[in-house]
């Protein structure tokens, strides 16, 4: 069901409750209404007659004067009189009693519903001509039920035109918060087929323009996202790119030049007059340099010791190499020992950043000392490998992140950690890298 049938199901039935007790208190009302109101005619009608026919039962009087003071009980409302024939049958006393018109009469069941049982008195009138009349006078409720049902129709009318107004109000009211739902909705289905360029307008109601304000945001961070993917994605290219030709020229250089020269030293060797140390060490000499073109570009493709030695001896060995190329640097390495016991895609997660952040300080930060911290972490009940890498070079804004901070970034976020990077002018970089703690398992 949608919203709008759900919120007029729903006014429906508190309507109809609504009604339902309205009627029922307009009908015990009415009730109230007539039986007091009827009572107290009938009480009045019964003084009236001790007052008129106060006389001893020697007395006798004329039929005009107990005729007078009939019609002057009659006047009084809600009372029926009939007078007692000699033969035993009630005739009408309705000088001036009226039955409310046929249109006005309410309906069997109101009738019912309000009125109940009424008293009824009689009294002995001795004429001068020796007979005797006896009148019955009753209650009789049914014009003032015919006033209960006006104003009972009354106030059902009333309250079905207020619930009706409330009703039309509720909906011309909801029909303008539906067409901001669906602006909504529609920018929604933009944002999920990824159209992030139109924004949703301002909104007259707060909640509505809070969420579309923060539809918006959502647009922009997406949009941001996605372009820095895609430039991530370029430069990620580039960098494989790079990284062949550099490999493809090193293999050319240094692997073919020396291999070139060792061949041109084998066959020398076959020479008469050949000097075979001198050649032999000349050979050595050359494998030795081919042996650490070698490990230089294993280390850059995939340090092998990380598997073997663990991640502080591959980190370790990282430091060493950066203090060798870069003798007035200096590098502090602090890490505890459970590092060793790091999942091997946590650690060479761990080993990039760290590389990464090296290789940064030794490009741009023009730093004389960096502290490279390495900790195991309890946060939330939950174990976190924690990494600061802090420089104490010129610093810079950290406006504009580079495609080194972006890669660690998507390293970090893409293990399900945090990510922060400090970088001001003169006070050098902070890093600050954490990522679930997981252990690696033991091998069967």
């Amino acid at each position: 069901m949608s919203l709008r049938g759900l919120i007029n199901v729903r006014i429906i039935i508190a309507v109809i409750l609504i009604l339902t007790l309205g009627g029922l208190l307009a009908i015990w009302q009415a009730r109230q209404s007539v039986e007091e109101e009827v009572n107290s005619s009938f009480n009045l009608a019964l003084q009236m007659i001790d007052l008129g026919f106060n006389y001893p039962a020697s007395r006798v009087v004329s039929e005009q004067h107990w005729m007078r003071q009939l019609s002057t009980i009659q006047k009084t409302r809600h009372i029926h009189i009939t007078v007692v024939k000699d033969d035993g049958s009630e005739s009408e006393w309705l000088t001036e009693q009226s039955e409310p018109e046929l249109e006005n009469m309410p309906p069997y069941w109101f009738k019912k519903a309000v009125t109940s049982e009424y008293p009824s008195a009689s009294y002995n009138i001795n004429l001068m001509d020796g007979s005797s009349r006896t009148i019955i006078i009753r209650a009789d409720p049914i014009d003032e039920v015919a006033e209960a049902w006006a104003e009972s129709k009354a106030f059902f009318w009333s309250i079905v035109l207020m619930m009706t107004f409330i009703f039309v109000a509720i909906n011309i009211v909801f029909q303008s918060m539906l067409r901001t739902v669906h602006a909504i909705l529609a920018g929604l289905r933009r944002v999920e087929s990824g159209e992030y360029g139109k924004k949703l307008p301002n909104f007259r109601i707060s909640e509505f323009d809070a969420i579309a304000t923060e539809v918006n945001n959502l647009s922009d961070a997406l949009d941001s996202a996605r372009r820095s993917n895609q430039a991530l994605a370029r430069h990620t290219m580039h960098i494989q790119e790079n990284e062949r030709q550099t490999m493809s020229r090193e293999l050319h250089d240094e692997m073919g030049q020396s291999l070139t020269a060792v061949k041109a030293m084998a066959v020398a060797t076959k020479q008469p007059q050949a000097r075979i140390p001198d050649i032999a060490d000349s050979i050595i000499e050359i494998c030795n340099h081919l042996s650490g073109v070698v490990r230089s570009m294993m280390r850059t493709l995939h340090p092998l010791s990380l598997s073997d030695l663990g991640l502080s001896a591959t980190l370790t060995d990282l430091v060493n190499e950066w203090l060798r190329r870069n003798p007035s640097l200096k590098v502090e390495l602090d890490y505890d020992e459970t590092i060793d016991w790091l999942d091997h895609e946590v650690a060479i997660h761990v080993y990039r950043i760290v590389q990464e952040c090296l290789t940064n300080v030794v490009r741009h930060a023009e730093a004389t000392r960096v502290d490279v911290v390495i900790r195991r972490q309890l946060h939330n009940m939950k174990p976190w490998i924690v990494i600061r890498v802090e420089d104490n070079g010129s610093g810079g804004s950290a406006e504009g992140e580079g495609f080194g901070i972006l890669g660690m970034r998507e390293r970090v976020e893409s293990m399900g950690g945090h990510f922060k990077f400090d970088s001001l002018p003169g006070k050098g970089v902070r890093v600050r890298a954490s990522m679930p703690f997981i252990e690696k398992q033991d091998e069967k």
